[in-house]
């Protein structure tokens, strides 16, 4: 192959890739790419400027026309007049006549018959005032119950008059009755009794046991004795004169007549 037929080709060849950059640059320059819309701006529109909804005018009523110029009245209609109390009675008789004999006694006749109102007989009342004559036998029962327990020398009955220990029993009276109440539902119903107790001490005078000896028969009132005891605190050391560690005392709560009384 010749020089000059080579250098045709490559003539060639580069004549053609004239052309071809040339129609891309015309395409370029001739049509242009599109352009993107801006986007658009938001519109405001004013509502209190905005002209009220138009309504649709009501129908109105046809108005009919009357055939006739004259009011004509029309005659009230009325249900025929019969004898209705001799109805009622016949129909009441045609009833009774239907229904079958009631025999006296059968469970009908139970049902029949109008019920009469129970009346409500007031409780049997109770025997809760014993009376002040009766406590005072109740506690001279227990004082000859527990008389033996007095031997001892150690236990003795509450007594303000008792020599030697005068003046711790009348302390021990005094923390009673601070803290001591007559139960009120117990004052309201009317319940008495009498709660004997025996009470140890040791020598500082504080309660180390409490030993309910007899139930008065009412548990309010022997659980308001129990909190009593476990309520008072120390009420001062025992007598010189008595060199024992422990002393033991039988007292009486008695609950009478809505009022109450150590004895």
């Amino acid at each position: 192959m010749s020089n000059q037929y080579i250098e045709k080709k490559f003539l060639y060849l580069v004549f053609i890739s004239l052309l071809l950059h040339l129609g891309v640059f015309a395409g370029l320059y001739y049509f242009p790419p599109s352009q993107q819309e801006p986007p658009k701006e938001p519109v405001f529109i004013d509502l209190q400027q905005m002209p009220e909804p138009k309504q649709p005018p009501e129908p109105r009523q046809q108005d009919t026309k009357r055939r006739s110029e004259q009011r004509i009245r029309v005659p009230r209609e009325s249900a025929p007049h019969g004898d209705a109390p001799q109805d009622v009675q016949a129909i009441e008789k045609q009833t009774v006549s239907r229904q079958p004999p009631i025999t006296p006694g059968s469970s009908a006749a139970s049902l029949l018959k109008p019920k009469q109102q129970a009346v409500q007989q007031p409780p049997p009342t109770q025997n809760l005032f014993p009376g002040a004559s009766r406590l005072a036998k109740l506690e001279e029962s227990y004082r000859r119950k527990f008389e033996d327990n007095i031997a001892d020398g150690d236990t003795r009955f509450l007594n303000s008059d008792d020599i030697v220990f005068g003046s711790f029993l009348r302390r021990f009276e005094g923390a009673v009755y601070g803290v001591w109440r007559y139960p009120q539902e117990a004052a309201m119903k009317g319940i008495e009794g009498i709660t004997p107790v025996r009470i140890t001490f040791n020598r500082q005078g504080e309660i180390t046991k409490i030993q309910q000896l007899e139930s008065s028969g009412a548990r309010i009132l022997d659980e308001e004795v129990l909190r009593t005891l476990r309520a008072i605190g120390p009420v001062g050391g025992f007598p010189k004169g008595y060199d024992k560690d422990e002393f033991h005392l039988i007292a009486f709560f008695q609950y009478g007549g809505a009022r109450r009384s150590l004895r």
